[in-house]
C-alpha cells in the first residue's frame, strides 16, 4: 500500500516510495557515504517534506539492508561486511578481466591515445589527492579531491570497457561498477596512503602496456590482480570502519 503525506512547503503530494529512491540515490553517489547518520529532521528539511514520509522511507531502505536504525536512534548508512565487498570484488575482477582480454584484441589506436589520457588525467587526480591530503584542516577539499580520483579511475576503467566490443559486457560492468560499489570505492578513499596510491598507477600502467602489447592473456592477468588487491585494501578499510562504531 502506497504511503502519502503532503510536503511541508509546497503542498505537493508525494510518496514513500518515491522518497526512498531519493534517498537512495544519494547513497548510491557517495552523497551519505557508509557510516552516515541519516536524521529524520534534517532529511525532512532537506526534501521539504515532514518527518511521516521519511520515517516510511528509511523503513524501506532498512528492509532492502541499505540502513540500519536502532530505537530511537537516527539511522545510518551501513556498512558492508567483508564478504560483501569480497563477493562485489570477485565479480569485478572476472568481470573487467574479460574485458580486459577483448579488449587486447579489439581496441584502436584511438582507443589506447584515449586510455593514456585516462591514465594521465588519472595520475593528476592523484597528486590533487596527496595536495588535499597535506592539507588536513580542509575536509571539503580532501573530498573533493577524493572525487576526482574516484572519477579519473572510473573513466580508465570505462575505457578499457568500452574497447571490449561487447555492450553486453559493458552494462553487466557498469551496473556493478556503479551503485553500491562505487560508494564502497568512495568511502574507502579515506584511507588511502602513499603506497597505495602509487601502486594503483603501477597497476593501471601494467594494464596499458598489455593493451598496446595486444596481449589478451596478460590483460586479462594484470586486470584481475588489479581489482583483487583493491578489494584487500578496500576490505582492511571498512573493518576499521566497523571497529570504530
Amino acid at each position: 500500500m502506497l504511503i502519502f503525506d503532503a510536503t511541508v512547503g509546497s503542498g505537493v503530494t508525494v510518496n514513500s516510495f518515491g522518497l526512498a529512491d531519493r534517498i537512495h540515490s544519494k547513497i548510491v553517489s557517495g552523497e551519505y557515504p557508509p557510516g552516515t547518520r541519516l536524521k529524520q529532521e534534517l532529511l525532512a528539511q532537506e526534501f521539504d517534506v515532514s518527518r511521516t514520509p521519511i520515517r516510511e522511507a528509511l523503513s524501506r531502505l532498512e528492509a532492502k539492508g541499505i540502513v540500519t536504525q536502532a530505537q530511537h536512534r537516527s539511522a545510518i548508512v551501513r556498512v558492508p561486511s567483508s564478504r560483501e565487498i569480497s563477493e562485489i570484488y570477485q565479480v569485478r575482477a572476472e568481470l573487467e578481466g574479460l574485458a580486459a582480454q577483448l579488449s587486447a584484441r579489439w581496441i584502436t589506436d584511438q582507443q589506447l591515445v584515449e586510455l593514456r589520457s585516462a591514465q594521465d588525467a588519472f595520475v593528476e587526480a592523484i597528486k590533487d589527492l596527496k595536495g588535499a591530503a597535506a592539507a588536513k584542516n580542509d575536509p571539503a577539499l580532501y573530498a573533493a579531491a577524493s572525487q576526482r580520483w574516484l572519477e579519473m579511475n572510473g573513466r580508465f576503467h570505462q575505457t578499457i570497457s568500452d574497447s571490449s566490443n561487447n555492450r553486453f559486457l559493458a552494462r553487466q560492468i557498469q551496473g556493478v561498477a556503479s551503485g553500491y560499489a562505487r560508494n564502497v570505492a568512495l568511502s574507502s578513499a579515506i584511507g588511502m596512503n602513499s603506497f597505495r596510491i602509487e601502486s594503483t598507477v603501477l597497476q593501471h600502467e601494467r594494464i596499458l602496456k598489455a593493451l598496446e602489447e595486444r596481449e589478451p592473456a596478460k590483460a586479462r592477468r594484470a586486470m584481475i590482480e588489479h581489482i583483487l588487491e583493491a578489494s584487500e585494501f578496500v576490505i582492511a578499510a571498512f573493518s576499521n570502519l566497523n571497529a570504530d562504531d
